[in-house]
């Protein structure tokens, strides 16, 4: 064997090897993770309940986990499609290099401050491609519908619910 066709194989293999962990990742990320779920949810809920939530930590806190169960008992009820964009979201987001690619930081997104995580999700709202600010608006909905889907944070908005006779 040639060195050129050693180099070429070996370029070669790396590519295809590459390309089938890629093709594995692509279809292991439609499989729910709960741990990619709350890993997620942990970053951004406070970030875009920025104001909502109550100022003293405990009580913050507790919103969040009973949002984020809020959260994990609705994603059944959702169509089979939406349900694993959403979990494929939780899991690339989860994941280093995606999220690289997906946030433009290498680093976690819990590890982001808030303001960093504020700039993301308007970055998201604001790009020019459909994937991303599909990505913001389904969270935000999701988020935003767990939260205020509890009676008790009716009283922060001009709501009443409906007597039923």
């Amino acid at each position: 064997m040639q060195r050129r066709q050693f180099i070429l194989s070996g370029i070669a293999i790396a590519a295809a090897s590459s390309l089938g962990i890629g093709v594995w990742g692509w279809q292991q990320s439609f499989t729910p993770n709960h741990a990619n779920r709350d890993l997620v949810l942990s970053a951004l809920l406070p970030a875009l309940l920025l104001g909502a939530l109550p100022t003293a930590a405990t009580l913050a806190e507790a919103e969040l986990i009973r949002t984020k169960t809020a959260i994990a008992d609705f994603i059944p009820f959702l169509p089979l499609r939406q349900q694993q964009e959403l979990h494929q979201l939780f899991n690339l987001l989860a994941q280093r290099l995606t999220q690289l690619g997906l946030t433009g930081h290498l680093s976690h997104l819990t590890s982001l401050s808030l303001p960093q995580r504020l700039s993301l999700l308007a970055a998201w709202r604001d790009s020019y491609l459909q994937l991303l600010q599909q990505a913001y608006h389904g969270l935000r909905e999701l988020l935003y519908g767990a939260y205020y889907g509890q009676p008790e944070h009716w009283a922060a908005l001009p709501y009443q619910a409906l007597r039923l006779r």
